[in-house]
C-alpha cells in the first residue's frame, strides 16, 4: 500500500469515526431525554394520585364531622324531651340529616376504594360501620335518653379509635407523619 492510499484510508477511518461518533452521541443523548421524560410522567402520576387521594380521605373525614353534628343535633333533641324518635315533630329532618351524612361517607369510601389502597377503604368503612350503629342507638325507641347516652358512649370511643386508626393510615400513606 502506498502513503497516500494509506492516508486516504485513515482520513476515511477518521470521517467514519467521527460520524459515527456524532450519531451514537444522538441516539444516546435522545435515549437520555426519553428516560427523562417517562420519569418525569411517572413522578407526575405519582403526584396525582397522591393528591387524589388525599382529597378522598379529606372527604371520608368531612362525612364523619357531618354525621358527629348531626348526631349531636339527635342527642340535644332528646336530652330536651322532644319526645321519642319515633313522634313527630323535627325527628325526620333530623334523621334525614344523619342519613344525608351517612350517603355522604359511603360515597367517600367508594372514592377512597378507587384511589385505594384497598386497607384504607377498610378503615374508612370500619369509621362508617361504627357511625351506622351510633345512628340505631340515637334512633331507637326503645331506649330512654340514659341508656342512649350511655350506648353513645361506648360507640364514640370505638369511633375515636377507627378515625385514628384512619388518620394514622392516611398519615403514613401520604408520607406526612404517622408511624
Amino acid at each position: 500500500m502506498n502513503e497516500n492510499t494509506a492516508a486516504v484510508l485513515a482520513a476515511l477511518i477518521g470521517v467514519a469515526g467521527a460520524l459515527g461518533g456524532a450519531f451514537m452521541g444522538a441516539w444516546m443523548q435522545r435515549r437520555a431525554t426519553l428516560e427523562q421524560i417517562a420519569a418525569q410522567e411517572r413522578a407526575e402520576q405519582r403526584g396525582q394520585l397522591r393528591t387524589d387521594r388525599r382529597a378522598s380521605y379529606a372527604e371520608v373525614m368531612d362525612a364523619a364531622e357531618r354525621f358527629i353534628a348531626s348526631l349531636d343535633d339527635i342527642v340535644a333533641a332528646r336530652r330536651a324531651g322532644a319526645g321519642s324518635p319515633g313522634s313527630a315533630g323535627g325527628w325526620e329532618q333530623l334523621r334525614e340529616e344523619s342519613q344525608a351524612a351517612m350517603r355522604m361517607l359511603r360515597r367517600a369510601i367508594w372514592n377512597v376504594r378507587v384511589a385505594g389502597p384497598e386497607d384504607m377503604a377498610d378503615l374508612a368503612k370500619g369509621i362508617y360501620d361504627v357511625n351506622r350503629r351510633r345512628f340505631e342507638i340515637a334512633f331507637d325507641r326503645a331506649l330512654t335518653f340514659e341508656e342512649m347516652d350511655e350506648r353513645l358512649d361506648r360507640e364514640n370511643a370505638e369511633f375515636r379509635q377507627e378515625r385514628s386508626r384512619f388518620v394514622a393510615g392516611a398519615q403514613h400513606l401520604l408520607g406526612n407523619g404517622g408511624s
